[in-house]
Order: structure tokens, then sequence, then C-alpha cells
């Protein structure tokens, strides 16, 4: 079992990383095309960040269904964080980030450099707008590494500039397959595996439900990333006691999705209907050896435990489920062969959002967005829709109610943040909120008495603000 692992962490690990600084960008398809060269203008930025050994080639297919769907790209522009967790490339680079919480200081600086820009062409900067970032696996914690751990320039927080995280697969508490790569050799040569061994070690099982393994490692700075509040401190097994630290995690923020088995191929006997593929035989050893290899069993997407890609234990924002996929579609997609009555075609469909499976687009070479993570309604997409129109809303509420909210001359407002489900704005020089939530938008401030007071229907005032340019 041990070889056979070894042999498949080596493989999954083997991907070659572009030798270059990490680095932030508008996305590109792998063919070099772009995606989108309109300005950001009143849209919000979606931040694609890929995971262990990747380059950003994984969101490809996400993109060429972007580049099709009118109503994605009204709402969001697309960029994609790069960055290398190859050990040649590391190595090459004495600058290079050597662990996840460098990687998430190099995220920030990106960004900083985003909001330095101009927002006029051809800089196209950020402004004032906060981002939305989609992570797969290890990206998760590149991201949250800059939330938790980063302070922007103007002494902001980095996750004060994020309106949602949402995770695909990733190993909020780590994974007992880090332990394993470690304790089998991983890190004793860089010819055994191209993933440099601190960005490894950063992901090892926090033993947050209490199995301390035999032979496993200490992940003390995810243990402590994991305990800032609400947290009020715990014990992460040969961590022993992690103080819990006050500031705050910006977990309400987090859309955690996981997937709990690999994905069975549908196998085509000339009937009608969509046929996928399996899982890769690549994942068989790992997905064994967190099911039945440890004392515990894990459900498990070929990679990472069920329970660590949906952050168990901690208030996030929202945890949902990818059915019938593994770790690898959950960025990528997979191909699949659609047989009508009439047709034939090959489609791209991506992780299903519940049972039912996956609705086919009915073109040819199209993209399988129905009933998916990202298309189904209350999917990805329509988080990220929800944050871009709620932006907007409140862009203009700025300037169309200026006399309860911020006056002329003075400060702005806080970003955009959450709380138990409301998104908001805070106004110091007036002591006034805006906030919106399930469809509406809601005043609390002077005006008010100091009550929350429903003002008007979110589809009210979107019209509203699109009418005026926003």
């Amino acid at each position: 079992m041990f070889k056979r692992l070894l042999a498949t962490l080596l493989s999954l690990a083997a991907t070659l990383a572009a030798a270059a600084p990490a680095t932030l960008f508008p996305s590109r398809l792998i063919t070099g095309g772009d995606v989108d060269t309109a300005a950001l203008g009143t849209r919000v930025p979606l931040i694609l960040v890929h995971g262990l050994g990747g380059t950003g080639e994984g969101w490809d297919n996400l993109l060429q269904a972007y580049a099709r769907n009118p109503a994605w790209r009204a709402a969001f522009k697309p960029y994609t964080f790069r960055y290398s967790s190859d050990t040649t490339d590391v190595l090459a680079d004495p600058t290079a980030p050597r662990t996840i919480p460098a990687l998430g200081a190099a995220m920030r600086d990106r960004l900083q450099e985003f909001y330095d820009k101009p927002t006029p062409a051809p800089s196209y900067g950020f402004g004032r707008k906060s981002v939305v970032i989609l992570a797969h696996s290890m990206g998760g914690l590149v991201a949250r590494a800059m939330m938790q751990e980063q302070t922007f320039r103007d002494g902001t927080r980095g996750g004060e500039h994020v309106l949602h995280l949402v995770t695909l697969g990733t190993p909020h508490h780590g994974s007992p397959l880090a332990d394993a790569g470690i304790a089998l050799g991983m890190q004793a040569s860089p010819e055994l595996t191209r993933t440099f061994a601190g960005i490894v070690a950063n992901q090892a099982w926090t033993n947050a439900d209490g199995l301390d393994m035999s032979g496993g490692l200490c992940n003390p700075w995810l243990a402590r990333l994991n305990n800032y509040a609400p947290s009020t401190g715990a014990t992460y097994g040969r961590c022993g006691a992690v103080p819990a630290n006050p500031l705050p995690g910006f977990y309400e923020k987090i859309v955690a999705y996981a997937a709990r088995t690999l994905q069975q191929p549908d196998v085509w006997l000339g009937r009608t209907g969509v046929y996928k593929p399996g899982s890769s035989t690549a994942l068989l050893a790992p997905y064994a050896y967190l099911h039945n290899g440890l004392s515990r069993s894990y459900a498990n997407d070929g990679l990472v435990p069920y329970a660590s890609a949906q952050f168990e234990g901690t208030p996030i924002g929202a945890r949902a489920e990818a059915f019938d996929c593994d770790h690898r579609y959950m960025e990528r997609g997979y191909p699949e062969f659609v047989r009508t009555s009439s047709a034939t075609y090959n489609d791209w469909a991506f992780c299903a959002a519940s049972t039912a499976g996956v609705v086919p687009s009915g073109a040819a070479g199209g993209s399988a967005i129905g009933n998916t993570i990202f298309g189904a309604p209350g999917g990805i997409v329509d988080t990220v829709q929800a944050a871009s129109e709620t932006e907007r809303v409140f862009d203009w509420a700025e300037q169309a109610y200026a006399a309860y909210l911020q006056p002329p001359g003075t400060t702005t407002g806080t970003p955009t943040g959450i709380t138990e489900g409301f998104y908001y704005r805070y106004y110091p020089a007036t002591g006034a909120y805006i906030g919106a939530k399930a469809g509406a938008v809601y005043y609390k401030g002077p005006a008010s008495g100091g009550q929350v007071i429903r003002i008007a229907s979110m589809a009210e005032f979107l019209a509203q603000a699109q009418g005026a340019g926003f």
C-alpha cells in the first residue's frame, strides 16, 4: 500500500510549473487567447487560484464556458493568480515563496498592484472594488493566508477586500496524505518529487477531529489559522493547545465545496443519454488509504478528506457537495459523450450539484453547466453574481443617498463585509449602514433611529443602479 501510495503521490505532484514569480493577470486560455479584454467597469473581479502543482491552466474549461455566457461576462471578470510549488523553480529563484504563508503574502502584493493601478484604460485597476476568490485545493489555503495574515498598505486586512472565498476540495484541516508523503520521503531529495517541502508541510493533518496519527506531524501554522475569532482556542493532536487569535478569521465569507467519493463512469451501450468517464486510476491508492488505511475511515475525493474540504467544526458561510466527482474534476471538469435520438456530440461537463446529475448543454462542443456546482441555482456563479449586484447597488446608493450614507467631503465607507448573512457597508462619518440580504436592501443609522429597516427590493435598486450606469 505505501509503495503504491508513494508512487501515486509522486505522480500527482509531478506537473511541471513554469519558472516564474507569482503573478496576477486577466485570465487567458491555454491557446493564449484573451478571455475578456474589456474594462472591469461595474463588474466584480473573480480571482482564480490553482492548487498544488498547477499553473492556472486547470481553469481553461471554465474560462471557455465564461467566454460563451453573456450573463457571466456582465457580472464578473476573471483574473488568474499563478505561482509555482515546483522544487526546481523555487530553488532557482531566491525570492520565490517557500511556504503557503509566503504565497499568501505574494498574493497580497499582486492584489495591491491592481489596487494601485489607475482604473481607466489601459491599466484597468480595481479601484475600491472587493474581489471574489475561487480556489482549488491548496489554493484555498493560499487565499486564506492572504485574507487572515496579510495587511494592505492602507491598513486594511486581506479579508476585508474579499466578498467570498469559494473553495473546491481545499484541505482546510490539512490531509493525512501530506503526513504520509513526508514520512515516505517526499522531502528527502528533489528528485523524489517536484513539490517543495515547505509547501507540503503546511498541508499536514491538523488532527482537528482528535485523530493523532502514528507518525503524524504537528502543523502549527494551519492549526493557528483555524483558531482566529470566533474560535476560542482548541487542541490539535500533536500540536497541543493552540491559542485563539482575537482577529476575525473571515470564516463567514467561505463557501466550501467537497466530494466524498471518486467518479464512477457511465457505461455506454449504444443507448441515448449522457456518458461520463470515471476518475483517474492514479487516485485509487490515495482514496483507499484515506478510506481504509487509518484508524478512522474518511470519505474523500481521492486526495482530501470530505471533513477537511468542508471545514467541519468552523462557522463558515456555507457548505456544499460536488456529487459523483473527484478532486481533479472539481476544477477542470470532465469530457462526456452525449447521444440523443437525432445527434451525438462531445461535451465538457462540471461536477453535479445534486444527485440528479449534469444536464447536457445540447450543443456540440458546449459546456454542460445546468445543475452543476457552477450553474445550479444557488451555485458558484449565483454567489458571484449576487456579490456583483450588491456591489453595484451599494456604489449607486452612496451617490443616490449620500446625505444618509456618505455626505460630500466625508470619509468613504468600509469595504463590503458579511455578517449573519448580510452584505453591508459602514460609514463612520454618519454612523450608518447599508445592507442586503435575501433580495432586499436595508438601512440602519440616524435616519432610522438606529433600527434596521427595509428600504427596497434588490431588484428595484439594481434596476435604478443600472439605469444610472452602475
